[in-house]
């Protein structure tokens, strides 16, 4: 019993790790690494860990998923997987420029790019909320690439 709980545990640290090395952040560059992760404080470290590097940003006026985006979204899927009981809330932003309703409607597409690869990767739809908050929450604020870049995303809580 002993040696499968010390097995048991040696996989569950490789697996922590494994989908932590494989997350990637973003596909554009983003002027300031400095971009802060998500905190979240009812769920365990290692999920923690998963979940605040999954922000996914887009491209001007995009919310297409690249290849990179898809990088940051798998230990994402793999996670929702391994924990059943995790529901997830998928964040759309965008950047300030267009109108309030493109922005939010925009930001609602974004999210639900994501809720779509998740879903498609094995997790229900009722564990994914997808909401928009277009330009209201920025990330960076400036009028400028740098911290438009910053705000074009979807965060993962």
């Amino acid at each position: 019993m002993n040696q499968s709980i010390n097995t048991f545990l040696a996989l569950s640290v490789i697996l922590i790790f494994s989908a932590c090395s494989s997350v990637q952040i973003t596909e554009e560059a983003v002027a300031d690494q400095s971009v802060a992760g998500v905190s979240i404080t009812s769920k365990s470290t290692a999920t923690q860990a998963i979940l605040a590097n999954a922000v996914v940003y887009f491209e001007y006026d995009q919310f297409n998923l690249t290849a990179k985006s898809i990088q940051a979204l798998k230990g994402v899927s793999e996670l929702m997987k391994r924990n059943t009981k995790i529901t997830i809330s998928i964040e759309g932003h965008a950047d300030e420029r267009g109108t309030r309703e493109y922005n939010l409607a925009l930001g609602q597409r974004r999210a639900e790019s994501v809720a779509n690869y998740l879903i498609a990767n094995g997790v229900k739809r009722n564990r994914l909320i997808a909401k928009s908050y277009g330009e209201e929450r920025p990330l960076s604020l400036g009028s400028n690439n740098a911290a438009w870049s910053k705000n074009r995303r979807v965060e993962i809580k």
